[in-house]
């Protein structure tokens, strides 16, 4: 196969398994400290219980997140090496001060989050977890600048084929920087609030009736139910500033082929770029035009416009509808399970079984939204700056493939793993209730309010 398509294929899927898990963490670390507040307001040993059973979890997201991050990174310089040579004066920087500010301060406070309850001050350990979810959004600050700067390159000049930074302020909060960082900020705190909530229904479901089951179960509806119709705002925001600045990137989103108004919002199709058509339309008249330009006579860029220099439009059309049927989705289930849990203090069964799955949702739709984003992008790697084609180092097609394949391979047996791990520790969580014993002096300490 093509060394670039099969290098292509690499990054995808190294990116797709790598964003898994910051995509947990970003939020989760907030969570966390959500949980500690709880405790030290009111003394009750559940939020503990809920804080020592999900810091697990952020302890094993962090270390998937920085093993995948770290086969990632490699990737610049084994099968794109034409990118850090034209951009690295811009993205080694900002790549430089993801790992000085938010991952040191990650991995150095994290350990006093999992083993220093009561080997500190109370103050120490709630200090520790509010740098480490500091430093989890931190970190998401960087790389969301770097990716939107590759989306909506600015404040640079051009030197011999070398980009150089004129103005780092325009290249950090570049056009679409906000947008995007609001969007997967959202995105992760609905992801970890339906993983949340998802795993405590399974506790539901084998009979855990416990406080801190109920604790954490509430806190991951409730804050669902919040942060969905915000993400929705959010997300037609950031559709709008796309308009702006990638009209091509929208006309694919939208199968349209043809700039005019009047023009529908296609529901179903199955674009066909070699007829330059869609078959099997399901559309809703004038819908696209009403939703990005406000009007039914709004003009909406066609993909005609742009022959030879759009994204591929399928992988784009179906990512971006899966991610918004998820979000449709995720509305109706937090909706309703905040309806019985304020309404009747009960979760119906069948609701419950919905909900166990739905853990993984946050996933789909992230990943969904970021092939949307970066298939989005192509032709490009940096727009208008630097071609995909021109960035892929000279490596033999097979040597790709057969480390594609070892990836592969690889991160199915670790997702596997990953998921076991979750499962295990929701049901021994289930089994063990507000009864079980917490290590060294924990269970006797947490009977007493915490220390100030």
């Amino acid at each position: 196969m093509d060394p670039l398509m099969l290098s292509r294929i690499q990054f995808g899927a190294n990116i797709s398994f790598h964003i898994l898990f910051p995509a947990i963490t970003i939020a989760l670390g907030w969570v966390l400290l959500l949980f500690k507040l709880r405790y030290n307001a009111t003394g009750d040993s559940a939020w503990m219980r809920a804080y020592f059973t999900w810091v697990k979890v952020f302890a094993l997201s962090f270390a998937m997140g920085v093993v995948s991050g770290v086969t990632m990174s490699f990737q610049f310089g084994t099968n794109w090496p034409g990118y850090m040579e034209t951009v690295g004066n811009i993205a080694g920087p900002l790549l430089a001060y993801e790992v000085l500010t938010a991952f040191f301060l990650e991995a150095a406070f994290l350990g006093i989050m999992l083993f220093g309850f009561r080997r500190v001050s109370n103050r120490i350990h709630t200090l520790a977890t509010v740098l480490v979810a500091g430093g989890t959004t931190l970190s998401a600050f960087w790389i969301i600048a770097l990716n939107s700067w590759m989306q909506t390159p600015v404040g640079f000049e051009m030197r011999d084929g070398v980009a150089h930074a004129t103005d780092w302020w325009a290249i950090v909060f570049n056009p679409s920087m906000p947008y995007r960082l609001v969007h997967m900020l959202l995105a992760s705190g609905l992801t970890v609030s339906f993983l949340i909530a998802g795993l405590s229904a399974l506790r539901y479901l084998y009979g855990d009736r416990s406080e801190s089951m109920w604790k954490a179960l509430r806190t991951g509806v409730f804050t669902a139910a919040v942060l969905i119709p915000v993400q929705i705002f959010a997300g037609d925001q950031h559709g709008l500033n796309t308009l702006e600045h990638q009209p091509q990137k929208i006309a694919a989103m939208e199968a349209n082929w043809n700039t005019g108004p009047n023009v529908p919002l296609i529901l179903f199709a199955l674009p066909d770029e070699a007829a330059r058509e869609n078959r099997f339309e399901l559309t809703i008249p004038d819908g696209a035009s009403l939703i990005l330009r406000h009007s039914a006579s709004g003009v909406v860029p066609g993909l005609n416009d742009y022959a030879g220099d759009h994204p591929p439009v399928f992988p784009v059309f179906w990512g971006f509808r899966i991610m918004v049927g998820v979000g449709v989705l995720m509305l109706v289930v937090s909706w309703s399970a905040a309806f019985f849990l304020r309404r009747r203090h009960s979760l119906p069964k069948p609701l419950a079984l919905v909900m166990v799955p739905m853990a993984l949702s946050g996933w789909l739709a992230t990943l969904a939204g970021w092939y949307t984003t970066e298939i989005g992008r192509q032709p490009w790697l940096v727009t208008g700056v630097l071609k995909t084609a021109d960035a892929v180092g000279p490596v033999a097609g097979s040597q790709v493939a057969l480390s594609l394949a070892v990836y592969l391979i690889l991160y199915a047996l670790l997702l596997i793993a990953y998921l076991g791990v979750l499962v295990h520790l929701a049901l021994k969580a289930a089994k063990d209730g507000d009864a079980s014993p917490l290590p060294g002096v924990m269970n006797a300490a947490l009977s007493q309010p915490a220390a100030k």
